[in-house]
């Protein structure tokens, strides 16, 4: 079966796309595909539509997302793949190899020094096409509250409640959150708006880190104008009102064994110390509203690594991998230098759901 590749804008094809993405990722809102697809604070995006030869129906897509990042003091422009949307029927190796190598090609007539993905079930794909692999994200999960665990083994809710009760204090007191305090010049802060304060805190303390520029601009259009979920931010402030760290998160999410979940989405510090404080803040206040854990996705240095398991966070297997694709043109940017995941920070705010 033959499939012909066209490069397109989203918005020439969005009855189509919609369709396409509904089919395969139950996504109907069309508030959701223009702020996913036409929003794109950084830019416009690119599209590569897949047509089966003989009909000629549109059976799969992918997409090129315009980002900016900082690297050692210096922004400059990259692109961020999509997911490989294609249908069911479709999903051989040829259809996705022809989207993702119509994607790298064009890649030369862009100004982005690298292309980055993201993906759980493309591995194979990216690796044909000659992507750099860098790693896998990490996914991490912190028990606040362990009843749940208990619910199958102890039928007695005043027995399971005791023994839970037991286990949750051991948890706290293993954990490093026992141990960190805040300082009386410190305060946190659940009904910060995003302001510039927040560009300050990346632009000072970004330096030798591959990320996603944090400005305004793109943390407004990420957690607060996407249509479908509530985000809230939890800031870390001092007495003249700096920034040294924020937490973005959901109430709510279900965690893998049906607990009550809050999920990390992003986050950001100063240094180790307003990262312990912050951390140490978010734990009491999960435990206060009556949370059974907290989940994060993250993919990047292993000084956070070591906080969260000072702070009592399991790592859990997670099949979401990192790949690098480098532009040919853009001869003086070295790939090697950020092929290694401690020069990385990326979390659930690059994961678009």
């Amino acid at each position: 079966m033959g499939y012909s590749i066209t490069q397109a804008t989203p918005g020439d094809n969005q009855e189509e796309l919609l369709s396409l993405v509904n089919r395969n990722f139950e996504k109907t809102d069309s508030h959701w595909f223009n702020w996913s697809h036409q929003q794109n604070p950084f830019g416009d995006n690119f599209c590569w539509l897949a047509r089966e030869n003989t009909a000629g129906q549109l059976i799969g897509s992918t997409g090129l997302l315009t980002r900016r990042m900082s690297y050692n003091g210096k922004p400059f422009a990259v692109g961020q793949t999509e997911a490989i949307n294609i249908d069911k029927e479709h999903r051989s190796a040829q259809a996705a190899l022809k989207l993702q190598r119509a994607l790298i090609s064009h890649l030369s007539e862009t100004d982005f020094h690298f292309v980055y993905g993201m993906t759980a079930t493309a591995a194979a794909v990216f690796k044909r096409c000659r992507y750099k692999e860098v790693g896998a994200f990490q996914h991490w999960v912190k028990p606040i509250r362990s009843e749940y665990k208990f619910k199958e083994k102890i039928r007695s809710p005043f027995l399971r409640k005791g023994v839970s009760s037991f286990v949750d204090l051991a948890m706290q007191l293993y954990s490093l959150e026992s141990r960190t305090f805040l300082t009386h010049r410190n305060k946190v802060n659940f009904d910060a708006p995003i302001d510039e304060r927040f560009e300050t805190l990346f632009s000072e303390n970004s330096n030798g880190i591959v990320m996603v520029e944090r400005k305004r601009e793109f943390l407004e259009w990420r957690f607060r104008h996407e249509p479908d979920t509530r985000f809230h931010i939890m800031t870390l402030e001092n007495s003249s009102r700096d920034l040294l760290g924020y937490i973005v998160y959901v109430l709510g999410e279900t965690g893998r064994n049906g607990d009550y979940a809050v999920g990390i989405q992003d986050f950001f510090y100063r240094d180790l110390k307003s990262l312990k404080q912050m951390l140490a803040a978010f734990c009491h206040h999960s435990r206060q509203i009556g949370l059974d854990s907290i989940v994060m996705n993250y993919f990047g240095r292993d000084e956070v690594l070591k906080v969260l398991s000072q702070f009592g966070f399991f790592q859990r297997h997670s099949d979401i991998r990192v790949f690098v694709y480098a532009n040919p043109e853009m001869k003086e940017f070295e790939v090697e230098s950020i092929l290694h995941r401690n020069r990385w920070h990326l979390t659930n705010a690059e994961l678009l759901s």
